[in-house]
């Protein structure tokens, strides 16, 4: 494989943390170094500030997108999808659903037309999520972000996500098969995550990653969101029904944007634990970096310099 910029700079990276002065019991082995520059990158990247950040942009970016998409489309499957991912069920906005259905049974005209400027404005508006996203790999991988010429990169990332979160409520539906159906749907919810989380990455820093770090990128991103969503088949319909007694249609709004952030938490930590891991002094981080990118020494010193 040919060694690009990136790798190079992680090798390079790598030799650094190999020269710095060992200090403490975590940077005296291999492992302890490698755990000390993963809560580095996670402090360094202000782990619940930028997860805020992206579940803010998912409610306002990525979830209209979904709702927009099943009114035009299968209002029945949008509905299914928010309530099983994010613990929103829309029939539970009495208010919002009766005015949105008179508005549409009164004006079909009005609303084809708003469907499809509606559409249009809200897939321009909504790359803030993709554009929030390409900041957290541009920091953690040190890689241009992306600039308006790369428009078209924000909208995929939009339309991925909220496509695979679509088909992620589809996926559930398998668990209703007899033994085989929840082991079957945990499966199929772990490839629709590895597939959008290889796409993602590799669209926002425009295929500089090299290819086994979108790999490890997209199955450490799998397994840390398929784990949540296990856990969120018994938390969430909890959650969200304590929250609308509590506080009415407002509570939903609240479970959906929590759990959002957990779930941009788990995308950030897989990132940032990667990059930490391609930085590994070890098997690891050769493997991660790729083959004949070891750490590069530092050009020596010109002979009139060494004498001091």
């Amino acid at each position: 494989m040919k060694p690009t910029k990136l790798s190079v700079a992680l090798a390079k990276e790598a030799l650094e943390v190999r020269r710095q002065s060992a200090h403490g019991w975590l940077r005296r082995t291999t492992a302890g170094r490698t755990v000390a520059r993963v809560l580095g990158g996670l402090a360094d990247i202000e782990l619940a500030d930028r997860a805020m950040t992206l579940a803010a942009q998912e409610f306002t970016s990525v979830l209209p997108v979904i709702i927009v998409v099943g009114t035009i489309g299968n209002l029945h499957g949008a509905s299914e999808t928010l309530s099983n991912q994010l613990g929103i069920d829309p029939g539970a906005l009495t208010s919002i659903t009766h005015t949105t259905a008179n508005a549409v049974e009164s004006s079909p005209p009005t609303f084809a037309t708003f469907g499809v400027i509606g559409v249009l404005m809200i897939i321009v508006s909504g790359t803030s999520f993709a554009r929030a996203l390409g900041r957290v790999y541009g920091k953690v991988w040190g890689v241009p972000t992306l600039t308006f010429s790369g428009w078209w990169r924000w909208v995929a990332v939009l339309v991925a996500v909220a496509a695979a979160i679509g088909l992620l409520g589809r996926v559930r539906r398998v668990s209703t098969v007899e033994w085989i159906g929840p082991p079957l749907a945990v499966v199929g919810e772990a490839l629709v995550w590895f597939g959008l989380w290889m796409a993602v990455p590799y669209l926002l820093t425009q295929g500089r990653l090299a290819g086994r770090v979108l790999w490890a990128t997209a199955g450490l991103t799998s397994a840390g969101l398929t784990i949540l969503g296990i856990g969120g088949v018994l938390y969430l319909p909890r959650a969200a029904a304590s929250a609308q007694d509590k506080f009415g249609e407002l509570g939903l709004v609240f479970t959906a944007i929590t759990w959002m952030f957990l779930q941009s938490a788990v995308v950030v930590a897989a990132t940032t634990i990667v990059k930490a891991l391609a930085l590994d002094e070890g098997f690891v981080g050769r493997v991660l970096r790729g083959p004949g990118l070891e750490p590069v020494p530092p050009e020596p010193l010109p002979v009139h310099d060494r004498a001091g």
